[in-house]
């Protein structure tokens, strides 16, 4: 592939800032793994100098990327594709942990824990976790980073009766709930775009109004009883959720 062919489909004339085109383009072919983890881009120079722009436009829509974490700039070496900038790919139709996940792309699972309390459930928890008007619950909010990339704030909900004083603060949350007895066995969530407001684009390292992923998920013990409610934000490019389509009767 020529050294800049991953920009063949940058179109200088369109709408908006050409800065941020150039930006999406150079975003889209890291998702798409034709810049791999570590490829070094174009200086801004030679980068002005193929594409006709000049180098204020170049160097805006790394600092674009860079913002966005895709980018890492080396004092006196250049611009990189940072480590774990692809999308991940998931499927919808497993129930799995975040560690789990990370670690079928082979990457580190770490977290910041944002909160953690215990409370009177709230009337959607109640809704989603089948409790009485009066039982406590268990919130835990965590940043849940790949790589040190940070992709996601999960705001998990649990029945306080079921899981005590648990650490449930302290590595991966479904491992605790295994040492309980308490493994989920099916789940349904559902999912929607988002736009990130000004705390959880600073937590995920990019900026306001950013699009990101809503997936609230609901998952059950083999008896059937709600264990888990969970509300998660992504990064809009973090992911790429795939679903297994299987035909029925076609007519």
């Amino acid at each position: 592939m020529d050294q800049l062919g991953f920009l063949s489909s940058f179109l200088p004339d369109g709408d908006g800032p050409v800065y941020r085109r150039l930006a999406r383009t150079i975003a889209e072919a890291i998702r798409q793994g034709e810049l791999g983890e570590g490829a070094s881009l174009p200086t801004e120079r030679a980068l002005a100098g193929s594409l006709g722009l000049s180098r204020v436009t170049v160097r805006a829509a790394y600092r674009v990327l860079a913002e966005d974490g895709l980018l890492e700039t080396r004092a006196g070496s250049g611009n990189y594709v940072r480590g774990g900038a692809r999308a991940l790919e998931q499927p919808l139709w497993l129930l799995s942990s975040f560690s789990d996940d990370m670690a079928q792309h082979g990457r580190d699972a770490t977290n910041r824990v944002l909160d953690l309390a215990r409370a009177p459930a709230s009337q959607r928890e109640r809704e989603a976790l089948a409790l009485g008007g009066d039982e406590q619950v268990v919130r835990l909010t965590r940043l849940r980073l790949g790589n040190g990339r940070p992709l996601a704030i999960e705001a998990a909900c649990l029945p306080e009766r079921l899981v005590g004083e648990a650490p449930l603060g302290e590595g991966s949350l479904y491992a605790e709930l295994a040492r309980l007895g308490l493994s989920p066995s099916r789940g349904m969530q559902r999912m929607r775009a988002v736009s990130l407001d000004r705390r959880q684009a600073e937590l995920l390292g990019t900026a306001e109004g950013t699009a990101g992923m809503l997936i609230e998920r609901i998952a059950f013990l083999p008896d059937g009883r709600p264990i888990e409610y969970t509300k998660s934000h992504y990064r809009g490019d973090a992911y790429d959720f795939v679903a297994r389509l299987d035909a029925g009767d076609l007519k």
